[in-house]
């Protein structure tokens, strides 16, 4: 479930350091290794990279570091085999950001198992969770009050308030549109003027995913923002566009992608512009984010610098498998960075979902693992 990176983790998944202005140099891919140019067309190839994938994310959901848990459990959250069974054990876990993660992924694929173990989240410390509980239960068919997602979006917190609006809109439930209009210009004294800005796009995307007509217009204008510092909220709109298919706004898009150096755009706003122009049917040339996998985004000492390779693998995947797949595995067994590797995981996964995954080594008598199977 991308749209989570526009969520709970989505400033720290992606980038917390913009460099505005920063882009590419005349840097150079080397040729692809005829074992990874395979990936292009052979299923057998294709299947293969799959299981590794796979494989590698199970391990990484045990990881030390929260967010790479969350992340490995968000990507497995649709594996037949595994992804129930993360989305298990994470709403267990001591982090709150990845039992938020796991709940959400049981109410996105309908984990109806789970769901006796989610009632208890409707009690959390963490009103994010409390509102990823209530999107699981509904999901899956229980009467659940959404009353309290109200008062999140009046409320002055703005990780909740978001959060909140993001279940509203996958709910998809029309009804919510009034209570989204009321907090469309969402202000609170524990934002900064960043965060608040950041709410109301949130708000924004959920109403035009109910169907407000206007919605798409107001994601539109943060993409004329001229002021640097708005380089995060301009990046989430693109993204937002991309997501909700708002196929009128390619031209927008474009123009990001080539005018950055004159308009002087972070590689995270061009980045983002990219991944959503090839969401919408209409990819660049994928030559223009695989410069951003060069040696100069590569300096271990600089964090920024791995946010934007993680965006620009997640850019990679949403361009037709053939394209991304051998790239993308070039990534996998090479880039020293786990936060990168994960992302490229993650759009292995998403690029290989229609790709028969049996004699991958991972199944079992059943239809989900447990968690003794995967010690």
């Amino acid at each position: 479930m991308s749209i989570l990176r526009a969520a709970f983790l989505s400033t720290v998944a992606v980038s917390a350091v913009l460099l505005a202005g920063c882009g590419p140099g005349a840097t150079t891919q080397p040729p692809l290794a005829a074992s990874y140019a395979a990936l292009a067309t052979d299923p057998d190839e294709q299947r293969q990279l799959r299981a590794e994938a796979v494989s590698y994310l199970n391990q990484v959901r045990k990881h030390e570091y929260a967010l790479y848990r969350a992340n490995a459990i968000e990507a497995l959250a649709g594996e037949p085999r595994l992804g129930e069974t993360a989305a298990r054990e994470g709403i267990e876990d001591v982090n709150l950001g990845v039992r938020f993660v796991a709940a959400m992924a049981i109410g996105q694929h309908r984990y109806s198992a789970a769901v006796p173990l989610v009632h208890a989240m409707l009690s959390d410390d963490s009103a994010s969770v409390r509102a990823a509980a209530a999107y699981a239960l509904k999901r899956n068919g229980l009467s659940v009050n959404l009353g309290p997602l109200a008062q999140m979006l009046k409320g002055d917190d703005p990780q909740a308030a978001g959060n909140a609006a993001l279940v509203l809109g996958e709910l998809g439930e029309a009804s919510a549109l009034p209570m989204l209009r009321e907090s469309i210009e969402f202000c609170s004294p524990r934002a900064t003027p960043q965060q608040q800005r950041i709410v109301q796009l949130q708000v924004a995307e959920a109403m035009a995913k109910l169907g407000d007509p206007f919605a798409v217009a107001r994601i539109r204008a943060e993409l004329y923002s001229r002021r640097p510092d708005h380089g995060e909220v301009m990046a989430l709109a693109a993204s937002m566009l991309g997501r909700l298919g708002a196929a009128r706004t390619i031209g927008d898009l474009r123009n990001i992608v080539a005018m950055w150096r004159q308009y002087r755009h972070s590689a995270e706003v061009r980045l983002a512009a990219l991944a959503s122009l090839a969401q919408l049917g209409d990819p660049q040339p994928i030559e223009l984010v695989l410069e951003y996998l060069g040696p100069g985004f590569r300096d271990r000492t600089n964090p920024a610098l791995a946010a934007i390779q993680c965006q620009a693998v997640f850019a990679l995947g949403q361009y037709p498998a053939g394209d991304a797949l051998p790239h993308l595995a070039r990534v996998l067994d090479s880039s020293g960075e786990e936060a990168v590797r994960i992302q490229a995981a993650a759009a292995i996964l998403r690029l290989t979902a229609s790709v028969d995954a049996a004699g991958s080594g991972m199944e079992t008598e059943g239809t989900v693992l447990t968690p003794d199977d995967l010690q």
